[in-house]
């Protein structure tokens, strides 16, 4: 009998989701908040019509059908048709690797897709959207039926609507997964910025430019945030100390570590944990 063993690494894709909502507007209605947001929010439009924008683009006229997407720190502007307005439901996502998977899907520059309602990505963004508004995220086994289904809106978005320089993009991606997964291995050992291009043999320039296309933040924006996220999970199913916290994500003493994650999370360690 033959046996057969292979090793993967396969990179842990973080995306998850913060909020949603559905609305029917007012005619002319246009949203009057902060139009630079801090996550992903991905609309689908499901009857009437309405005018989108983002930043540096004409705006054009979506209808029932149509998706668009608010991007991450990217201004836009949608406001109701004053004769048939528009109804959407929205589904808010954050994560280090969305920008990643917007970046290489039709969505990747206008920000918006016509006519997906007879699509897998929508059948898979319809069926999410009920989970959430049923209350589905309120056990483990539905959690899990919740995150299966977020993954393949995913896989059903960049399979159906792939954007068009994908195939370009195979390279540099490979180069931003390998960045990724060097940082992961070896965050704890107090690795810089430096010595991921070391590893990889590429510029400080060139690794600054592939994090800014694909996340979003710099390298260092992005090996902080890993750190940080490893580090509120230690203080959550742990009773290790904070300086043994710090250690373990790559601190060498505590006070430099409490003042990053206060920055970063809003509270001290001490605080977070209790």
């Amino acid at each position: 009998m033959e046996t057969e063993y292979k090793q993967v690494d396969i990179e842990h894709l973080d995306c998850r989701i913060v909020f949603y909502g559905r609305e029917q507007t007012r005619p002319n209605y246009a949203f009057g908040g902060n139009n630079v947001r801090d996550s992903y929010v991905l609309h689908y439009i499901t009857a009437g019509k309405g005018r989108f924008a983002s930043a540096g683009r004409k705006a054009v006229t979506l209808s029932a059908g149509d998706c668009f997407l608010l991007p991450q720190s990217v201004p836009c502007f949608y406001q109701a048709d004053g004769e048939d307005p528009w109804a959407y439901e929205w589904i808010g996502l954050a994560g280090m690797h969305l920008g990643e998977l917007f970046a290489r899907s039709g969505l990747e520059d206008k920000y918006w897709l016509r006519q997906v309602t007879n699509s897998q990505f929508h059948d898979r963004f319809a069926t999410l959207f009920a989970d959430l508004h049923s209350g589905a995220a309120a056990t483990l086994t539905s959690e899990l039926r919740v995150q299966s289904q977020l993954y393949a809106m995913f896989y059903a978005l960049l399979t159906e609507f792939p954007g068009k320089g994908a195939q370009e993009r195979a390279g540099a991606t490979a180069t931003m997964n390998q960045a990724v997964a060097f940082m992961r291995q070896n965050y704890a050992r107090r690795c810089n910025v430096t010595d991921v291009g070391a590893a990889l043999h590429i510029s400080r320039s060139y690794l600054y430019a592939l994090f800014r296309r694909f996340v979003g933040m710099s390298p260092q924006q992005y090996l902080t945030q890993m750190r940080m996220e490893e580090a509120k999970q230690l203080l959550r199913i742990t009773d290790n100390p904070v300086d043994e916290v710090a250690n373990r994500v790559g601190y060498k003493d505590t006070f430099t570590f409490s003042k990053a994650f206060k920055r970063a999370v809003g509270t001290s360690p001490r605080n977070y944990r209790r």
